[in-house]
């Protein structure tokens, strides 16, 4: 179809129920009336977009069934003359569509069209006079198209006689503007029917039936798996059946591996339903419908005899549709905003913020340009394919190869008597097999195999062991299962780049969840294995535990500013590595791991992981051949990151010294602090020199044109530096970006903190979109979407923005004011503390002072990273700049009651150590009935913990431990408390202090431990132990893996207690009667008034007291406010929007708008005093009636405003009722 529209935005929704309904497969619109700032997208199209930036109206757009293959050909160059061309990519002959809109009183300039030898087609509208398409005179233009059809054998597919396209409601005639034209094999198959009115338009749409075959058969995509309404109880059951029933083939991996694929899948399609999501459809519903009908009626009488009567009659209908169509659209959107549950239906809340954002508009059908052609479907899929198995080469010179082989044999041979660490060699255990499920996140697409990790996290019991013997063959054999070795790839492609070239997209590898999830168990295995010796390099940070590019930035800035101080200049170069992790060579890789200290099965298991990979590709539902990835680890793979940082460090031997370095897995920069430029800039040189070096050895490419070098210096005059990589000049840049981060030569932070803006805003107008003063999301809802996806790109490594001016850091400070504004429906003269109070958002300014601090905690506890012994040591205070570490040593005075001031007593970060272990204990967080937290009362959750307690461990057979821990104001004096009654009646109570500087997780682990540790001691026979706590955090910590010194110490305890005994650690509900968690909790409040040891914090804790102490600084602030109780909470957004308005009186009642000088006089209507709100809810004679319907009863402001949310949402529709704008 092609349709000028006089501005698409408004008629989106008619335009939607039109593709529809006439099942519209090309839509070319004129006057589209968009810009550059407008977003515009049909779900299930592809937009090809021609936009007016120098004046108001005009531009094209056309819309491409993403089941078609398009791509765009030319576009207008002139601004007399608006057009875009699309060629469609078809079974037989392409289709070339181009798109036009000629302004009136401007020339065509059709010269520039040109049809050459394809199937073409012009479409738009000429406003053009020709008697060919029923206007009774010629014109200039009229005559420019006559001859250009002559010039160019084109024919006109319009006729005389045809049906007009357009009213002119100034001359109340009809006329035709709206033209096609084709070339003649185009014109034979081609039928113009025009259509009725649309959207209000002044132009009606016309339709073009070509007959052509334009959707190939193939390339039909499969049906996905509904896990919502998975039957996973079902699916667990038959999981456990159908792999009973296999013979395990103790020669074959590869066999067992796919009939465990088989029964999975039989078990998925017998237990979870399947199929593709229906067509989108607009909420157009039957009054819409019977209205459009009396719209188009309206039209024809008014086209036939424009009377004022039937002009008027006309109108009417248009403006009643108009109001109805806003009246669905505010209806939907309340209905779907108000529907959003934050706490179940996050996924939801973000999945709206993204079609918002017009992200998902549909899938777009791939057409790649080659030598021999445009391409589509299996042949750009195979296109593909070829172009990453290139990717995946490395050239090797011939006696490097020879050389690294033979080394490899030796150090194989040197180790084949050595003593092997346990993780290397211990047979792989159920425990493992738990932990790794409990990890995987769920929704998340499945490999070439089909098994999601969905269906992996439900499998039965019996199913499990069964899995866990496959993956025992393939690790004691060094086999992995062909399929876990193939790779599905999709192409994605790159923002702003050329569709059509290969080059243009990045591959999304699918791998066998089955395989990643063994993956997954080693990867654990060699990471501490790496940990435990110090292998990786102190100053990589990627893919490590308590690691982070934001430590990367703090030491890199931190080392600068220090340099400021002493009056030195610093020369840094950040490299880049060209496709580092497609380009690894696997037989360098190997022997690397070998010099890592990899041995044994994990040696020989870890080869076979890494060669004969393969891969294909997938487009549009078609999948390529196969094809090999020589090099590179494997894309999508779990223990693809740690192989890498295996490989990539020894390059920070190259690094001389007095030359410093930062590496995160590939992003790696050097830097050098001195008085005189020319000594830094030969260290680097001989830095650069050595990395090029160590490059080439390793078959890794540096990209010269992307490697660039800064000086920074707070000197005003601007040095040139001159470095060579491989003899090319390094660019000099003075905003280089690092790691997320531009930075600039004198620290000031302003192009970051510029940038980080721009961002945020654009983050801020999908808000803007969620949010109206009348209608929309909650402010609950809207400030979830605030903290999750707005402040986070404002806050990252903010704390090493120390030195940047409080204007920069100012102009975030505006974002989030506008943020609140959005989140409140406020005015923008309402003061900044009332709005960060009612919506509970700190300043950002002390969020980053508190990131700060926590930075030099982390710090305090991460020895091994250098900018430990950075800011650990002295450094000069010449300059007035405050510096991170300045900063810090400022801030743990402020923080100084929350903080343990001896770093000696600090606990060391350590990453997770595998043990093996023999005998383990059940965690168990589960209580059948129990919903979420608040929707049942203690009484119905006592009920239920104790026939669960009854039920799992009954009395008669299992000694019951009830755990408790309990610290002053949550951070000191913590006391821990153990309440054990055994089957034979016998009682224990424990009472102990769990140290000065405690939270109360930290008294619970150490109820935990304290517990563990007396069962353990006991003399008794085998027994059945429960560890009943409450806290459900201390659980997740186990379950997730210890990650501190006292959740470790209690896996120890646990793993000795469980030896003898069978155990068992169950949450329960606290607080809701259980006999035994408050004796347990009166036995922690005694622990904790007795004298306290002096202990060591965690990270974790000291997290944990920081957070606790800022929250009651924020308290503080705030007096007596809670949010969290605010009656204002639980009311629509209309209501929240009019009662915060009322509180502050930033409001539009008169006394404010007179303030702002929006209004002459501040007094009310009545005349008889100023219009307040107080003067509105209880004075005002003129509104006593409506005062009188909703409050019989005197009540006061007070209530009407902060009372109970049935009185606030009273005083909400009082203010509607009157009509006034709040």
């Amino acid at each position: 179809m092609h349709w000028n529209a006089e501005g698409v935005r408004q008629k989106k929704l008619e335009l939607q129920q039109f593709l529809k309904s006439q099942q519209i497969d090309i839509c070319c619109i004129q006057e589209t009336h968009l810009n550059s700032s407008h977003r515009f997208s049909v779900r299930g199209y592809e937009t090809h977009r021609f936009d007016r930036e120098n004046r108001p109206k005009g531009g094209v757009l056309t819309l491409v069934k993403t089941n078609l293959s398009s791509i765009e050909v030319q576009r207008s160059e002139d601004a007399d003359m608006e057009f875009i061309t699309v060629k469609l990519i078809l079974p037989e002959r392409n289709l070339t569509i181009c798109n036009l809109y000629s302004p009136p009183n401007k020339m065509m300039q059709l010269h520039c069209l040109r049809p050459g030898t394809e199937d073409w087609i012009v479409v738009g509208d000429f406003n053009s006079h020709s008697p060919s398409w029923g206007y009774p005179s010629l014109d200039a233009k009229g005559e420019e198209v006559e001859d250009w059809l002559i010039e160019n054998q084109l024919v006109l597919v319009n006729k005389p006689d045809d049906p007009p396209t357009f009213y002119s409601r100034v001359w109340k005639k009809t006329s035709t503007p709206d033209l096609a034209i084709a070339t003649d094999n185009v014109h034979k198959i081609t039928k113009r029917e025009v259509s009725e009115q649309l959207g209000g338009s002044d132009h009606r749409p016309t339709i073009l039936t070509i007959a052509k075959q334009v959707i190939p058969s193939t390339g039909k995509l499969p049906p996905s798996w509904n896990y919502k309404k998975a039957n996973w109880m079902l699916f667990s059951q038959l999981t456990d059946l159908y792999t009973k029933s296999i013979t395990f083939d103790r020669h074959s991996v590869d066999r067992n591996a796919s009939m465990f694929n088989s029964a999975i899948l039989q078990a998925a399609k017998k237990s979870i339903p399947r199929g593709r999501r229906r067509d989108y459809k607009p909420y157009w519903n039957n009054a819409l419908e019977e209205l459009h009908k009396k719209l188009s009626e309206a039209r024809e009488n008014m086209e036939k005899d424009p009377t004022p009567e039937n002009v008027a009659r006309h109108s009417q209908i248009r403006t009643d549709f108009d109001k109805e169509k806003q009246r669905q659209t505010q209806n939907s959107w309340r209905e779907k905003t108000a529907s959003l549950n934050m706490e179940k239906d996050t996924q939801k809340l973000w999945q709206l913020t993204k079609t918002l954002n017009e992200d998902n508009s549909g899938r777009r059908k791939v057409t790649l340009h080659t030598n021999t052609g445009d391409v589509t479907g299996k042949t750009a899929a195979n296109v593909f394919a070829k172009a990453f198995e290139a990717d995946s080469t490395v050239t090797v010179p011939a006696d490097r190869l020879k050389d690294v082989r033979s080394q490899t044999r030796a150090a194989l041979h040197n180790t084949a008597s050595t003593d092997l660490d346990p993780c290397m060699t211990e047979r792989l255990i159920l425990r493992e097999l738990e932990e790794a499920l409990r990890k995987l996140k769920q929704k998340k697409a499945p490999g070439p195999d089909g098994i999601s990790n969905d269906m992996l996290k439900h499998l039965g019991p019996g199913a499990k062991r069964f899995l866990l013997s496959i993956y025992n063959q393939s690790w004691s054999t060094g086999t992995v299962p062909t399929s876990w070795k193939v790779a599905l790839i999709r192409p994605i492609p790159k923002k702003g780049k050329d569709k059509r070239d290969p080059s243009s997209y990045r591959p999304i590898s699918l791998l066998s969840c089955v395989g990643k999830l063994l993956e997954r168990i080693v990867n654990k295995r060699l990471l501490s294995l790496l940990e435990s010796r110090s292998f990786l390099a102190p100053t990589q940070t990627g893919y490590r535990q308590h690691r982070s590019t934001e430590d990367q930035l703090a030491l890199l800035t931190q080392e600068i500013e220090d340099a400021f101080q002493e009056k030195k200049k610093v020369l840094a170069v950040f490299f880049d590595l060209s496709r580092a992790f497609d380009t690894v060579w696997k037989e360098g890789l190997l022997l690397k791991l070998l010099h890592a200290g990899v041995h044994g099965k994990m040696f020989k298991w870890l080869s076979d992981f890494l060669f004969n990979r393969t891969a294909r590709v997938m487009v549009d539902g078609t999948t390529s051949n196969l094809v090999k990835l020589r090099e590179g680890v494997p894309q999508g793979g779990v223990i693809s990151p740690t192989l890498f940082l295996v490989y990539i460090n020894d390059i920070t031997t190259t690094v001389p010294k007095h030359v410093s370095n930062t590496l995160h897995a590939d992003d790696f920069a050097v830097w050098c602090a001195e008085e005189h430029t020319s000594t830094a800039t030969h260290r680097i040189q001989n830095t650069i020199n050595s990395v090029s070096s160590w490059s080439e050895h390793w078959a890794l490419q540096l990209n010269t044109t992307k490697t660039v070098s800064t000086l920074f210096s707070l000197s005003t005059s601007k040095e040139k530096v001159l470095l060579k990589l491989k003899d090319q000049a390094v660019p000099q840049v003075d905003t280089p970006t690092f790691l997320g981060v531009t930075l600039d030569t004198r620290l000031t932070w302003k192009p970051q903190i510029e940038a980080t803006e721009g961002r945020a805003m654009k983050k801020l107008s999908l808000m803007k979109k969620l949010a109206g003063t009348q209608w929309g999301a909650n402010s609950g809802i809207l400030k979830q979407v605030y903290t999750g996806a707005v402040r986070p790109v404002m806050e990252y490594a903010s704390s090493t923005w120390t030195t940047a001016s409080k204007t920069n850091k100012g102009k975030l400070d505006k974002v989030q004011n506008m943020g609140l504004r959005i989140i409140l429906g406020a005015m923008k003269s309402t003061p900044i503390q009332e709005m960060e109070k009612t919506a509970d958002l700190e300043p950002l300014e002390d969020r980053r002072e508190y990131k700060a601090v926590l930075q030099g905690e982390k710090m305090k506890r991460l020895t091994t990273h250098p900018l430990h012994q950075n800011l650990n040591k002295g450094t000069k205070n010449r300059l007035k700049r405050k510096s991170l570490k300045h900063q810090v040593k400022d801030l743990q005075t402020e923080y100084a009651e929350a903080l343990e001031a001896d770093p000696n007593c600090c606990e060391t970060l350590v990453s997770d150590v595998w043990a093996p272990r023999k005998s383990f204990h059940e965690v168990r967080t589960d209580v059948p009935g129990l919903t979420a937290k608040g929707e049942q009362s203690p009484h119905v959750q006592k009920a239920l913990a104790m026939e669960m307690i009854q039920d799992r461990y009954p009395h008669c057979t299992w000694t019951h431990v009830y755990t408790d821990g309990s610290s002053e104001n949550a951070v000191r004096n913590g006391g821990s408390g153990v309440y054990i009654r055994r089957p034979n009646g016998t009682t224990t109570s424990l009472s102990v202090p769990a140290g000065d500087l405690s939270s109360n997780y930290r008294a619970e682990l150490h109820a935990l431990i304290t517990a563990a540790e007396h069962a353990a001691g006991e003399d008794r026979s085998r027994q059945n132990i429960v560890l009943l706590t409450d806290s459900l955090s201390a659980l997740q910590s186990l379950l997730s893996g210890p990650t501190d010194l006292p959740t470790r110490q209690l896996d120890n305890c646990l793993s000795t207690l469980s030896q003898h005994n069978k155990v068992v650690l169950q949450w329960i509900p606290a607080h809701v009667g259980i006999a035994g968690n408050e004796e347990a909790d009166r036995l922690a409040k005694g622990g904790a008034r007795l004298p306290q040891p002096h202990n060591s914090t965690s990270y974790k804790e000291a997290k944990t007291l920081l957070q606790r102490k800022k929250k009651e600084n924020w308290k503080k602030r705030n007096g007596d406010y809670n949010p969290q109780e605010d009656p204002i909470n639980k009311l629509d957004r209309r209501s929240q929007t009019t009662i915060f308005r009322l509180r502050t009186g930033h409001c539009g009642l008169k006394k404010h708008l007179k303030r702002l000088g929006l209004a002459d006089d501040a007094h009310c209507e009545c005349g008889s005093e100023e219009q307040t709100p107080e003067h509105i809810l209880q004075n005002c004679p003129h509104l006593e009636t409506i005062r009188q319907k909703f409050w019989q009863e005197e009540t006061s402001v007070g209530a009407k405003l902060w009372g109970p949310a049935d009185e606030l949402r009273k005083t909400a529709d009082f203010l509607a009722a009157t009509g006034l704008r709040i």
